[in-house]
């Protein structure tokens, strides 16, 4: 059963799969083996059904197999092929790849689910920057989460360097609050991140 299911994931995208991903276990990649070779292996089928049923009716008979790739139809098989081999290598490399058209679809339904989330943020204000203390840390209340800022990013602001020490939700209108600590000059800068009160009415949704 759980192989069964795992066979349905194989051809989704990872957005539409996570529900149920556990029940797929380990059979997620050998599943998409097997239905990257079942895709590739029904093109082949119906490729060349098609090929043999446009044979009457092509222009040039000597170029009949051009005529049907280039046709709509060839097309449509020709695209579907290089996905089903596109899944195939990738399964044989460990990874699981859903089909070319629901990747679409995932992305379309992305960028309604972020018109939606835009609907009900917080309005844009700058941050607050408060300190540095005694201790030389400063905290800094944002409107907007930090998605890179973690334990190996580097701040640098007023010409000084930073690490992220704690991070905590508050109230709004700006409820996300980063503590940060100044960097230890023999800690090693694995990112950097200029950081300005203001760069909040010009960051970009990953």
């Amino acid at each position: 059963m759980d192989f069964l299911i795992a066979l349905l994931l194989s051809l989704l995208p990872p957005r539409y799969r996570r529900s149920l991903e556990q029940r797929a276990g380990t059979h997620l990649v050998r599943a998409a083996t097997a239905t990257a070779f079942f895709e590739i292996f029904a093109v082949c089928v119906l490729y060349a059904k098609g090929f043999f049923d446009y044979i009457p009716h092509a222009v040039i008979g000597p170029a009949a197999s051009l005529e049907f790739l280039f046709s709509w139809q060839g097309i449509v098989l020709a695209f579907f092929f290089l996905d089903g081999a596109a899944r195939l290598l990738a399964s044989l490399s460990g990874q699981a790849l859903g089909i070319i058209p629901l990747y679409l679809v995932s992305w379309i339904h992305g960028r309604f689910e972020k018109r939606e989330l835009r609907k009900h943020e917080l309005p844009l204000v700058a941050d607050i920057v408060a300190g540095p203390n005694e201790s030389g840390e400063i905290r800094i209340a944002s409107c907007r989460p930090r998605k890179n800022w973690d334990k190996w990013m580097t701040v640098m602001y007023e010409e000084r360097l930073y690490e992220i020490s704690n991070a905590e939700l508050s109230s709004p209108p700006q409820p996300y609050i980063y503590h940060l600590r100044l960097k230890p000059d023999s800690k090693v800068i694995r990112g950097l991140h200029r950081y300005d009160p203001d760069e909040v009415f010009h960051l970009r949704d990953d």
